[in-house]
């Protein structure tokens, strides 16, 4: 009776751990077959100045900043050459209790010929209060139709305002978010990982459901916006998902390209995504009621994708439990078994060295298992409640 027990339990959990990072994916690929990911043309004015400018929407570019003195000065640069009319952009630097002369920085880039124009405004806060309630307070505050969410860390195509204008003259879109790349890859599994999620965001958004978007770029109608709570953790999934809620689409654009200037060493990407994993267990409890069959595309998406995610190392710990007691009978799971242990136990290696395996497919490999413990320690933090909503720094010094 045991037996079959851990027999079922280990056939049902493979497959829901196969279904999410295989199944789906494909499932996606066909679903969208034949589909148009039609985008819209979107009015290209070459930086010149033309009677069309007043059509465009007027937008609020807001940045919410935490000691980013090291990129400051090049992201105001990138912002000063978007191809968007200067008297309708107006950008929001919010220093949130900064300590490393961001302020500073930033006033005395703005002063540069090729910055002047620039309708910037520099917010400086005392005391850090957390991206939450920085980005709650400058979006309320903002009269602007459309507003753009943007790191400083992330330089975006010059471009990428008058594609979202495109978009947003569509009164069915809410959101509409660009394509997060590195300067610099981390490496070659975080390449391969944000390859595959391209892949299903391109896909996902021909169905007109996307589901998350990247902090780095993304921008939404102002009307749609509610104050998203103190204890957040991922807010760039739970701002645009309230959108989608109300019925409006979340569309993704690979045009739009915002480019990571900072690179990560290896303690500090699994400290991000150990953060990013008790996240993703919030927002699947909060937003369960996406699943709702009304929801249509959209539940399922959530469901496949997001909703799974925070719990695959559940999942993965009961097929390793329930091959252990069926290798005690059967030759065949002791391989299996064999097989994961060592899995686990050359990424466990790996993440104590602070380093990576040589081999390439290795490294995809290391990636993906290592993401999977960083969200059962993400998991277990937040359910124990270490995990707050409060966005802190993590630096790139080794």
């Amino acid at each position: 009776m045991i037996e079959w027990l851990a027999l079922i339990i280990f056939f049902m959990a493979g497959v829901v751990v196969v279904y999410h990072h295989v199944g789906y994916p494909v499932a996606l690929k066909l679903m969208t077959q034949g589909l148009e990911n039609t985008r819209p043309n979107f009015y290209q004015r070459h930086h010149r100045i033309t009677p069309l400018d007043h059509m465009l929407p007027s937008i609020s570019l807001i940045m919410p900043a935490y000691n980013e003195a090291g990129t400051i000065q090049e992201k105001i640069r990138n912002l000063a050459t978007l191809d968007y009319p200067d008297y309708k952009l107006k950008v929001i630097l919010v220093c949130d209790g900064c300590t490393d002369g961001t302020a500073q920085l930033a006033k005395k880039t703005m002063a540069e010929p090729e910055c002047n124009h620039l309708n910037l405004s520099v917010v400086e806060k005392p005391e850090n209060g957390g991206k939450v309630a920085v980005l709650n307070e400058a979006i309320s505050l903002s009269r602007c139709s459309v507003v753009a969410l943007s790191d400083v860390s992330s330089l975006l195509s010059s471009d990428s305002l008058l594609i979202v204008a495109a978009h947003l003259s569509n009164e069915n879109t809410g959101v509409i978010c660009g394509s997060y790349h590195f300067l610099k890859s981390l490496s070659v599994g975080e390449q391969a990982y944000w390859q595959y999620q391209r892949s299903i965001k391109t896909r996902e958004s021909s169905l007109g459901a996307t589901l998350g978007v990247h902090g780095a770029f993304y921008a939404f109608r102002r009307e749609l916006f509610d104050l998203i709570p103190a204890d957040t953790i991922n807010d760039d999934f739970t701002l645009p998902v309230q959108i989608t809620m109300k019925g409006y689409q979340c569309l993704y654009d690979p045009r739009i390209i915002a480019m990571e200037l900072e690179q990560a060493c290896n303690e500090m990407d699994f400290q991000r995504r150990k953060r990013i994993a008790a996240g993703n267990i919030q927002q699947a409890i909060r937003h369960a009621g996406l699943l709702h069959p009304k929801f249509g595309k959209i539940a399922f998406n959530f469901f496949s994708g997001k909703f799974l995610r925070p719990f695959m190392p559940l999942f993965l710990f009961m097929v390793l439990a329930s091959s252990a007691l069926l290798s005690l009978s059967y030759p065949v799971f002791q391989i299996i078994l064999a097989i994961q242990l060592g899995i686990y136990s050359i990424t466990v290696f790996y993440i104590f060295r602070r380093s990576q395996p040589d081999h390439k497919k290795l490294r995809v490999l290391f990636y993906l298992v290592s993401g999977h413990l960083a969200m059962a320690i993400g998991l277990i933090n937040y359910l124990s409640g270490q995990t707050k909503g409060q966005w802190k720094r993590i630096t790139t010094e080794t």
